[in-house]
């Protein structure tokens, strides 16, 4: 695959499945997902375009193909299951596709040719209680979030010879947390610092963010009122943070890394539950978090390492279904039928992460009867 996180791109098919007690339909696998199509439209290797669940289909393509009305709210492709069989993307016949054939090859990206792009929730800004808005630079050592891919957009990532940490995919909004070098000293800082009134830690500062966004910092101020705030001070994750950063920087000096935590030490997580996503709340009457990540100096720590820093700091790590060997059936039992404790909703999926920490080798799960439940009760969008 060219992009690993593209929503629209050249694939190979390589079954065709008959479906039970169907005489018009055929069930297509290309690249991992699966596909209804008419019978007899195309045959195994067939060179293909495919697009996956909640790619936007432009309204001229999506006309001309005569699937406007199949779409997802947003123009967006959705999952679907027909005589107990999933449908989760979309194959785009070459003739809607200029020039098909010529230089096109499997893993081949077509979003920005195709004008089709994944979706996103759009931002939401937020601003003082008083409403007046503030100037704010984000930190650089204040790092995004590193996306990871669909397992069906990178087939054979993981064989059995791969041993590999399994978790639950919480559904509900990204959080990061961190202690992280400033952009500069203020002027305050500086005399500080000339007048020996300030030791190392001066050069640091506690960072609040969502996933994309910045939500408030030590030296510029915070937003009166959003939930990743009101997170921070539930679980005290700023003195928590603190003194890991400080244990850790204790230890590394120990060992003779002086350089220690470099820019810092940045804590990603989720936080669910009451109010975060529509319909989907886990049964819970409050906001949660768990935590599935930590980076030191901007270098992601092994799955094993994560789960014990987060022990360490008191706090809650996504639910571990399984740690060894992997195989499809193993993924299939964390993800197929698979509850909210106490009801019928189904969960959302899993992450599998290779036990060394390899960020190549790690892919999320999607549970399609998420995808089918998330539609039909209007569940705020998975990512």
């Amino acid at each position: 695959m060219e992009n690993q996180n593209s929503c629209c791109f050249v694939a190979t098919i390589s079954e065709i499945k008959p479906i039970e007690g169907a005489d018009n339909i055929e069930q297509a696998v290309v690249s991992g997902w699966n596909c209804i199509i008419q019978k007899n439209s195309y045959k195994p290797n067939d060179l293909v375009v495919v697009a996956t669940t909640d790619a936007v289909i432009p309204v001229e393509l999506s006309d001309r193909l005569s699937v406007t009305n199949y779409l997802r709210k947003g123009r967006r492709v959705r999952t679907v299951k027909l005589r107990g069989v999933y449908s989760e993307c979309l194959i785009i016949p070459a003739k809607h596709i200029p020039g098909f054939g010529d230089g096109y090859h499997e893993g081949m990206d077509l979003m920005e040719k195709m004008g089709i792009h994944k979706y996103e929730p759009p931002a939401r800004q937020i601003q003082l209680s008083s409403g007046r808005k503030i100037k704010y630079s984000e930190n650089p050592n204040f790092h995004v979030y590193y996306k990871f891919p669909n397992i069906k957009n990178v087939p054979g990532i993981f064989t059995e010879k791969d041993n590999v940490q399994i978790t639950r995919k919480l559904h509900g909004t990204n959080a990061r947390y961190g202690i992280v070098k400033k952009r500069k000293l203020s002027f305050l800082d500086k005399l500080k610092k000339f007048f020996r009134l300030a030791d190392q830690w001066i050069h640091y500062e506690f960072v609040v963010g969502s996933h994309n966004v910045e939500k408030g910092s030590d030296s510029q101020g915070y937003y009166d009122t959003n939930v990743w705030y009101e997170i921070e001070k539930k679980y005290d994750l700023k003195s928590r943070l603190w003194a890991y950063a400080k244990r850790k920087q204790d230890y590394l000096d120990g060992v003779g890394l002086n350089g220690g935590i470099g820019s810092g030490i940045i804590l990603y997580g989720e936080i669910y539950g009451h109010g975060i996503q529509k319909n989907y709340d886990y049964g819970l009457k409050d906001m949660q978090f768990a935590a599935f990540d930590i980076t030191i100096d901007g270098e992601y720590e092994n799955p094993f390492y994560v789960k014990h820093a987060v022990q360490v700091m008191g706090l809650q790590h996504v639910p571990e279904l399984y740690v060894g060997p992997w195989s499809e059936a193993i993924q299939n039992r964390c993800v197929i039928n698979n509850f909210i404790e106490g009801t019928k909703i189904p969960h959302e999926g899993v992450v599998i992460k290779h036990a060394s920490g390899n960020r190549v080798k790690r892919a999320k799960v999607i549970n399609p009867d998420y995808l089918i439940y998330g539609e039909k009760h209007d569940v705020g969008d998975s990512h």
